[in-house]
């Protein structure tokens, strides 16, 4: 079963201290010069190492180096220390794909880079290698592609003066919203995306979907993605400011993180596009009216439609049977009153309000205004 609702962790780049590995192929290490074929001339100039790129079944497994200053306590300056840098995806998971990298399976992808012969580590040394450029992912279902349109609209007018961030696609098997573009993505504006599962499986991931997820043919229809990241050491530093994460830097400290904490962290990174709804102000009402109008404009506001605040007053009951009936008419009457009044005051309360139920209870998860109870 593909798991729902549930943060799942897909990819993040790891860098491994290149002290602690042996290199097994020197292509990893040996610097590179440019070969003119057509000259049969080569420049003299080297250039740093070209990384390894080995593809297969729709997989893509990359191995390179880079140097980044770490701070030395004892000399207190920043030295350059080299790393071997790996990106670790779900997909290395094949079949197993749809688990997201946890504890539980971590070691097949260790496994699976050991095989390539490129280098060695320990174990133990994978686990405690630098985190950095973590996607965490969420999947949901819904009824259409024409549901999941609107829901990516919605989210699009929400964003108020944020627009500007917001990159809507809406093609022939290509349906997305991205928040932000990777590259220039900041703590305070993360990288977002939201997208049709069900359509990049079977057209940019087509190779790996036909090799490893055939079984899946029946479960991934309508199925939707959303993606947040995690981005470098800044972000990580300003989601524990603000509560959402505990501080990580190791992938085993990264594994360690609890799913309710993945999806504080998906819906911290969304809430940031997201603007304060406005309210609508209405004059001289009783202060029963008052009441029962700011509760009908928190409930609409939070996606309940029509019917279901109509519902509240269905299931009113006293002792008395004879009054029942009376007493909720009466209650029906009140809650359409202020219903009325609230969407013909206001058409942000009022387009909101027609949303269909699919529409505002996925946008109401993806902002934490519903929480799934096992998380």
């Amino acid at each position: 079963m593909i798991p729902i609702n549930t943060p799942l962790i897909d990819s993040l780049s790891l860098k491994i201290p290149f002290l602690l590995c042996e290199v097994l192929d020197l292509r990893l290490t040996s610097e590179t010069c440019v070969y003119y074929e057509s000259l049969q001339l080569m420049d003299a100039e080297l250039h740093p190492p070209k990384p390894i790129i080995e593809t297969q079944n729709g997989i893509t497994l990359r191995f390179s180096l880079c140097e980044i200053p770490i701070y030395n306590k004892e000399t207190d300056s920043r030295n350059l220390t080299k790393f071997i840098v790996l990106t670790l995806s779900a997909k290395l998971l094949k079949e197993r794909y749809f688990e997201g990298i946890n504890k539980k399976n971590i070691e097949l992808l260790y496994n699976e880079f050991m095989s390539f012969k490129i280098f060695n580590c320990s174990f133990d040394t994978f686990l405690d290698s630098m985190s950095s450029d973590t996607d965490i992912c969420i999947n949901r279902y819904v009824n259409s592609p024409v549901t999941f349109e609107t829901i990516l609209k919605e989210i699009v007018i929400q964003c108020g003066t944020k627009q500007k961030f917001a990159h809507l696609i809406s093609q022939e098997n290509n349906l997305g919203l991205s928040l932000n573009k990777r590259a220039f993505a900041k703590p305070s504006i993360p990288f977002i995306k939201f997208y049709f599962k069900n359509w990049e499986l079977l057209s940019k991931s087509y190779e790996f979907y036909s090799t490893y997820l055939t079984q899946y043919e029946n479960e991934i229809i309508n199925l939707t993605r959303v993606e947040a990241t995690i981005k470098n050491y800044a972000h990580k530093d300003r989601l524990q400011k603000f509560g959402i994460l505990p501080n990580f830097k190791t992938l085993r400290e990264l594994l360690e993180i609890e799913t309710k904490d993945l999806y504080k962290f998906v819906v911290f990174s969304l809430n940031s596009y997201i603007e304060q709804k406005q309210r609508v102000k209405i004059a001289d009402l009783s202060p029963t009216d008052y009441l029962i109008f700011e509760l009908i404009q928190n409930c609409v506001i939070m996606g309940f439609g029509y019917k279901s605040i109509l519902s509240i007053a269905d299931n009113y009951y006293t002792d008395g049977s004879k009054s029942n009936e009376v007493a909720r008419s009466r209650m029906r009457k009140k809650i359409t009153d202020m219903y009325d009044l609230l969407i013909h005051k206001s058409t942000k309360i009022k387009t909101k309000a027609e949303l269909n139920n699919n529409v505002s209870e996925y946008i109401n998860f993806v902002t934490g205004l519903t929480e799934k109870a096992d998380l």
